[in-house]
């Protein structure tokens, strides 16, 4: 059966029954719709991939349980969403890494104590860059958005049980990238 004369109604009954192929045929029709809203507000096409990556990755995820009335809305609503909240997150790490730069830049005299603040940061963004999709994803949430455990977990469909795992392993591993800065710190 041709799947592409199918209504988007038909296919998301067959998504519900986990049709692989309708879920396919979903994000052949509508990743470049998508993809490119993502990308004229960005103009980043890794980060435009990656959020269009994640709503697919969520409605695959939820088939079972999402109820959407009208697809091509429903994903266009949810890549401007993704793309206000990837916006919102970055202007308040912008905003803390100014902060940093303009406390750091009032009590560093020194040219050494600057390149070393530079190099933390890129360090920090390194290590956050190494940290695995959904484990950087509640890292952010949690460290830079400052949601709760329990939003977090709403947020991303997941348990509280699943984020506090999240949190511990991008802890572990930020230790791990950061060990050399930690020892200049104490």
């Amino acid at each position: 059966m041709d799947l592409r004369v199918l209504t988007d109604e038909i296919l998301l009954q067959l998504l519900k029954a986990n049709d692989e192929q309708a879920f396919k045929e979903i994000y052949s029709r509508y990743w470049k719709l998508i993809f490119e809203a993502a990308y004229h507000r960005l103009s980043s096409r890794e980060t435009a991939k990656e959020l269009v990556q994640t709503i697919f990755l969520r409605i695959w995820e939820k088939r079972h349980s999402i109820h959407i009335t009208h697809l091509q809305g429903y994903l266009q609503t949810a890549i401007k969403n993704s793309v206000i909240n990837y916006v919102e997150a970055t202007m308040v790490h912008k905003k803390y890494l100014q902060h940093v730069v303009h406390t750091s830049s009032a009590t560093c005299q020194d040219t050494e104590s600057t390149l070393t603040f530079h190099e933390l940061s890129q360090a920090i963004e390194k290590a956050i860059a190494a940290l695995p999709e959904k484990t950087r994803q509640v890292f952010r949430l949690s460290r830079f958005d400052h949601l709760s455990i329990r939003e977090i977990a709403a947020s991303l469909n997941i348990s509280e049980k699943a984020v506090e795992y999240h949190i511990t392993q991008s802890l572990k591993i930020m230790r791990l990238y950061l060990k050399d800065y930690l020892d200049i710190a104490w």
